[in-house]
């Protein structure tokens, strides 16, 4: 019997491992950038923006082990900023580093939640949990750390289910119900691709805010 030698073995283990590794990345690849057109309205404001995912290939400092890094950058030269000076923030930044999953149990990301966007912390966040079924149901917990003001400690409860699929596109809702704003009841209207990601996600909260967000 022959057998390999074992420097050959360990090349061929790492090669399989490595492959596996960058398989299960086909959304969030390095240098892979989704730029987001924005509507967001909330009784007299209405803005239009933009935002851009850029995953940088590293991981998330928060979690290297299961996150990419994905930097949001934000642009909002063009925005009156003092139109949001009632609304609640947790700091105004041109680009904010978080993170993006995508493995073989689930995929999703941390959405914008600087600037004017600390309310969607309180939404669904944008997640598929696999397999995905014409009518499956699936939920998480949210758990708010220190930072975040009145939010902090708090938690949030997430419901989805999958509606249909359409040429390669799912269609997805979700509820969300924070423990911060009891009775609330926020929601999510989503769709994804399995090659391209999140498309579109349409937000709505208790208080009338309602946040659209587009790839283009």
């Amino acid at each position: 019997m022959n057998l390999l030698p074992v420097k050959t073995c360990l090349i061929i283990t790492f090669s399989i491992l490595t492959w596996a590794a960058s398989a299960q990345y086909k959304i969030f690849t390095a240098g892979s950038v989704f730029n987001y057109a924005i509507e967001y309205n909330k009784g007299n404001i209405s803005v239009r923006d933009t935002v851009i995912m850029e995953i940088t290939g590293k991981g998330w400092k928060a979690a290297p082990e299961t996150s990419r890094e994905m930097v949001i950058h934000y642009s909002f030269a063009h925005i009156d900023t003092s139109i949001f000076r009632g609304i609640p923030d947790i700091g105004w930044v041109h680009t904010d580093s978080t993170g993006a999953v995508e493995n073989e149990k689930s995929c999703w990301i941390h959405p914008p939640r600087h600037n004017q966007y600390r309310i969607l912390e309180l939404a669904p966040f944008p997640r598929i949990d696999y397999p995905l079924e014409e009518g499956r149901r699936y939920k998480k917990i949210l758990f708010i750390s220190d930072g975040w003001g009145d939010l902090s400690n708090t938690k949030v409860y997430w419901n989805y289910i999958i509606h249909s699929c359409v040429e390669g596109v799912w269609r997805i809702s979700a509820t969300a119900e924070p423990t911060a704003t009891p009775g609330a009841i926020n929601s999510l209207d989503f769709t994804f691709s399995v090659n391209q990601g999140f498309l579109t996600m349409d937000y709505r909260f208790q208080d009338g805010t309602r946040i659209m967000m587009k790839q283009f």
